[in-house]
């Protein structure tokens, strides 16, 4: 791979958009959660080993979303009678799911992005 890696902002974005990291035009999912091995426009294989993944999404899933629903949980039991607590906790658990592909097209940029400076270290 020599060709230069793209920004970071960028790749985030092609991520987001569920678009290989690299080019931008191949799709990265068959089906709304299952990633190609490899993408179709540019041939870069998407995950060197299988399971790379779950480091940067469970971090991602605690920090945006089950944190905030343990501490909407926690203050619950201070306000029992609370509609917003049901209205927030369905908008959370619609957003973790709506957003998973969005999520995963972004880990795999930030994998992506790790694996290209590690195979090209900076010239001292």
């Amino acid at each position: 791979m020599s060709d230069p890696i793209p920004p970071l902002k960028t790749m985030l974005w092609r991520g987001a958009r569920c678009k290989c990291p690299q080019c931008g035009q191949g799709a990265l999912f068959k089906r709304w959660n299952k990633t190609h091995d490899q993408c179709a426009v540019c041939g870069l294989k998407f995950l060197e080993n299988q399971g790379d993944l779950w480091g940067l999404l469970l971090i991602i899933d605690r920090a945006l979303f089950i944190l905030p629903l343990v501490a909407m949980i926690y203050f619950k039991w201070y306000n029992p009678a609370s509609v917003w607590f049901y209205v927030f906790c369905g908008g959370m658990i619609f957003g973790l799911l709506y957003t998973l592909p969005h999520r995963t097209g972004m880990c795999l940029a930030v994998d992506y992005r790790i694996r290209r400076e590690s195979e090209n270290p900076p010239a001292p």
